[in-house]
């Protein structure tokens, strides 16, 4: 495995956060072990702003848009995704995954703090194993996706191969830690998954490295775009 390196900032202004909470939590953290320990694994600034800000340009108020978050941590990137999609004036909600319990416990109290619990679904337990029985209830296209869960590159297929037949064809697919963190013979994790995934599905892949922390790197796939 290479070097850990990231590319979180701290030297910003809060105030450009999409939520007060996570505001709060990042309240004089100067240092990754600081916001570890304030808002736990999430990418940090500027990947809330820049998935904000992306959610606000794609998501449609005509409709009612199911946001799918796999890996919800303690609910920091969740709030960016609640919060866009009620800034976008659009109905719906978020759906949401997390493993560990108590990381579920820690994002359900900052959901509630964020004032956007009642926009999320939280499912506790393996997204693997829980998406497809989910995503069985669902009847509106998905248009927007973000799997964050297990960075393993058999995980992240499964978890997106459960999501390709509910997406809708502009779909937008976000991946995080996509940098190639692995040596020869390791598992290539997300960056070996996207690799695979132009190989199967074609679409368009944008990668922007300067984002997020180990592994550092974000990606946005949509398989076609409404032109």
């Amino acid at each position: 495995m290479k070097t850990p390196i990231h590319h979180r900032r701290f030297d910003y202004q809060r105030s450009q956060l999409p939520n007060r909470q996570l505001a709060l939590l990042e309240t004089d953290v100067v240092s990754i072990d600081q916001a570890r320990q304030k808002t736990g694994a999430s990418i940090g600034y500027p990947g809330w702003c820049l998935i904000y800000h992306l959610l606000l340009s794609h998501l449609d108020r005509n409709r009612t848009e199911i946001i799918v978050e796999t890996g919800t941590n303690w609910g920091c990137s969740t709030i960016v995704l609640a919060q866009a999609l009620i800034d976008s004036g659009c109905e719906g909600r978020v759906i949401t995954f997390e493993i560990e319990p108590d990381n579920a416990l820690k994002a359900q109290h900052n959901l509630s703090s964020a004032g956007v619990e009642g926009r999320v679904e939280l499912h506790i337990g393996d997204s693997i194993r829980l998406l497809p029985k989910v995503l069985e209830s669902i009847n509106d296209d998905i248009r927007v996706a973000f799997l964050d869960a297990s960075h393993l590159c058999k995980d992240v297929e499964r978890e997106f191969e459960a999501l390709l037949p509910k997406l809708s064809g502009d779909a937008l697919v976000i991946f995080d830690n996509t940098y190639r963190i692995a040596d020869d013979g390791e598992d290539p994790r997300v960056n070996g998954f996207l690799q695979l995934l132009k190989k199967r599905h074609g679409g368009n892949l944008i990668n922007l490295e300067f984002v997020s922390w180990f592994t550092p790197g974000l990606a946005i796939w949509q398989r076609t775009p409404n032109l």
